[in-house]
C-alpha cells in the first residue's frame, strides 16, 4: 500500500506540473478503453481525471486487497495488484500530458489543434 501511496502522490505531482507548463488552451487525451476512443478534455478536467482514476483504483483495489474476499489470493499478488494498476494509470497520465504540451506542428504526423497533435479524436503514430 506503500508503494501505491507513492505513486499516487506521483500521479498529484505530474498534474501540477502539467498545471504550470502546459498552456491555457491545452486539451489533455483521456483515453476510454482504446485509442480509437480517445476523448480530449480542458486542461482543468484532465489534470483532475487523471489523479481521481489513480484515487478511485487505490481505494477499491486496495479494500479488496485488504478484505477478506482476497485472503486466498497468493501474497505477492495482493502486494503487487495496487501498485502495477496505478504504475500503468501514471504512465498513461504522463503518456497525455507529454500529448498535451505538444505544439500544433511538432513531431511527424502532427495534425494540429490546440497544441496536442490530435484532432478529431484521431490518434498520431510516427512509424
Amino acid at each position: 500500500m506503500v508503494v501505491g501511496g507513492v505513486l499516487l502522490l506521483a500521479m498529484i505531482a505530474a498534474s501540477g506540473w502539467g498545471a504550470v507548463k502546459l498552456a491555457a488552451d491545452a486539451r489533455i487525451p483521456v483515453h476510454c478503453g482504446s485509442a480509437e476512443h480517445c476523448l480530449l478534455v480542458s486542461k482543468r478536467t484532465g489534470l483532475i481525471i487523471w489523479p481521481a482514476a489513480g484515487v478511485l483504483c487505490f481505494g477499491v483495489l486496495g479494500g479488496i486487497a485488504d478484505s477478506g474476499v482476497a485472503a486466498n489470493w497468493v501474497p505477492g499478488l495482493r502486494d503487487v495488484l495496487v501498485p502495477a494498476l496505478i504504475c500503468v494509470l501514471l504512465g498513461f497520465q504522463v503518456g497525455a500530458l507529454v500529448l498535451a504540451g505538444r505544439s500544433p506542428g511538432a513531431g511527424p504526423g502532427a495534425r494540429g489543434g490546440a497544441g496536442t497533435g490530435l484532432d478529431r479524436g484521431t490518434v498520431v503514430r510516427s512509424d
